[in-house]
């Protein structure tokens, strides 16, 4: 079985300021891109597709718009109104009524007199509804089902048909049980073996008596996944008690720096046991989606499902495969699983794509991005971890500095360029490995690493502008798509290590020129002792005409502090 979906929420589609309107741009051409990537067999909008019942029209042509980029039909996107969906001075005695329901624990019969009241608040964005989907909202009842195909149900709630003033109404609202217990009990639900609810509310937005009967409900009626937002964060949530995950999505604007926009891409994958939420960030200072590794307990953006319908084997007990491939052509996880019998894996992804830094602040967004994978993913496991890596050097290293020296659970792969694979104890080219140094009393050493080009010293000496030691190493013929395999970097990194073990107490500061292949610099990285090495700097690498050609990017030190 394997379905995937995309699920946004709180378009608010009338914001027009130009963060929104370069977010939402880029919103479009990265959903398709995802959409082409793989697919997707459904869309989930849960509300506030308006702001305060107002504009609607820019709802209808953005909505339009993003299912347009997925080919998803228009009888698989799925929608239900937010609390900003309603015309809130309908009935013109609505708040005395809200205020009145909100004292009872619960509605029981009064349930539908309430609904009838209150419900043609909605209409407009029942209006909306037919013209984006092409089919009528169901506006007689307060909840309702509708079938995605054998094996899914969608269950429609509107949450929000009680809404008045959002800032007072946390805690309070009904959700209409006995709708709610009749929408449950149709055949069209009890059929279906998944079953996914949406809604625009938390269920911390309900009365404790009516959020009591929910979660009953919920695990009465088997309910896998609730999917919502209008609290403008991401959050996922599992309920052991219930079986059921709860997730929020982000908001679809970007004007609110406490709240950036974001999306959620969902995923069931009984096949591959591969099932999982993977939450998307518009990064403002880079104006670029990255993953949202701020959501807990997802692990850099993604989180696995639980429960024995979706998860086979628990994310806990998994082996880990970090996609640190930062551009080029998306690394294809059948292919290496296969190649490296690498099984009931755990896939992460950097956040990072297709980005070369340049500013401060795209090194240093990038370094958070390397910090986070580290943090969340590799930091407390005890499983195999395998890394396959290609990005900017001063990343490598401090991905390495990150790892140290200290744990043997940790594979690096290398990418042969000449042979367009990836590699790792194949063979053994038995590389010689040539080291120099030059010592003068300098209480700073230059450390050059020429394995990929040779390192030119007089680039060295101009980026640095002081006296130095040096301690060169490298290969008897530097060249590109060299020094691949296990064995070989191994010893590399033996005989770096040895000699900076021997030395590194004579220096103030160490300062690493690098050229050489991606797992190269990451074995580089990991010799830095964190508690024993002075202030170490990584640079990087740029062909200009004139000037520096290295840029002293990050001091690994400070990394840890």
């Amino acid at each position: 079985m394997r379905y995937r979906w995309i699920h946004l929420s709180d378009l608010h589609s009338i914001a027009s300021g130009i963060k929104t309107t370069i977010m939402r741009e880029a919103l479009i051409a990265e959903i398709q891109d995802i959409s082409q990537q793989s697919p997707f067999d459904f869309i989930i909008i849960t509300g506030d597709i308006s702001d305060k019942n107002n504009g609607y029209q820019d709802a209808e042509l953005l909505i339009k718009r993003i299912i347009a980029v997925t080919d998803v039909p228009f009888l698989k996107v799925f929608m239900i109104p937010g609390n900003h969906d309603l015309n809130r001075n309908i009935p013109d005695e609505r708040e005395q009524i809200v205020r009145k329901a909100w004292e009872i624990e619960l509605l029981d019969e009064d349930e539908r007199v309430y609904y009838d009241k209150l419900n043609k608040a909605q209409y407009d964005f029942f209006d909306t509804y037919q013209n984006i989907l092409g089919r009528k909202y169901p506006k007689d009842k307060i909840h309702f089902v509708e079938s995605l195909d054998d094996n899914i149900a969608i269950i429609h709630l509107n949450t929000a048909w009680m809404c008045y003033n959002s800032e007072n109404e946390s805690g309070k609202l009904h959700v209409g049980l006995n709708s709610l217990f009749e929408c449950l009990s149709e055949p069209l639900v009890k059929t279906k073996p998944i079953k996914i609810a949406i809604g625009h509310h938390r269920i911390s937005d309900f009365n404790n008596c009516v959020k009591a009967h929910i979660k009953s409900l919920y695990k009465t009626m088997d309910i896998d996944l609730y999917l919502g937002g209008h609290c403008h964060d991401a959050t996922v949530v599992y309920d052991p008690s219930i079986n059921t995950e709860f997730c929020s999505c982000r908001q679809g604007r970007a004007e609110d720096k406490d709240y950036p926009a974001g999306f959620v891409v969902g995923e069931i994958n009984t096949e591959t046991d591969q099932s999982h939420f993977q939450f998307y960030n518009w990064e403002v200072s880079l104006a670029k989606w990255t993953y949202d590794y701020r959501v807990t307990p997802a692990k850099h953006g993604k989180y696995y499902l639980h429960g024995e319908k979706f998860t086979k084997i628990p994310e806990a007990s998994r082996s880990i495969i970090v996609d640190f491939k930062l551009y080029g052509v998306a690394l294809d996880y059948d292919v290496i699983m296969k190649a490296f019998n690498i099984e009931n894996s755990a896939i992460y992804r950097s956040s990072i794509q297709n980005i070369r830094p340049k500013s401060s602040e795209e090194w240093n967004v990038c370094l958070d991005n390397v910090i986070n994978i580290y943090e969340s993913i590799i930091k407390n496991s005890n499983n195999a971890v395998h890394i396959f890596p290609i990005a900017a050097i001063p990343l490598l290293v401090a991905f390495g500095y990150l790892l140290q020296n200290d744990n043997p659970n940790i594979n690096i792969y290398q990418y042969f360029e000449n042979e367009n694979k990836w590699v790792y104890n194949e063979q053994d080219d038995s590389i010689n490995i040539v080291l120099d140094l030059k010592a003068n009393g300098s209480k700073i050493l230059a450390v050059s690493v020429s394995v990929s080009a040779p390192v030119d010293i007089g680039d060295v000496e101009s980026a640095l502008n002081v006296e130095f030691d040096l301690l060169s190493i490298g290969v008897d013929n530097p060249q590109l798509s060299y020094l691949n395999y296990y064995a070989d970097v191994q010893r590399f990194k033996k005989t770096l290590k040895s000699e900076l073990d021997k030395i590194y107490y004579k220096y103030d500061e160490i300062h690493l020129f690098l050229a050489a292949p991606a797992g190269v610099c990451i074995e580089v990285g990991r010799i830095i002792r964190e508690n024993m090495y002075p202030s170490t700097f990584v640079y990087n690498y740029q062909m200009v005409p004139e000037g520096n050609k290295y840029t002293r990017i990050y001091n690994l030190k400070a990394i840890r502090c």
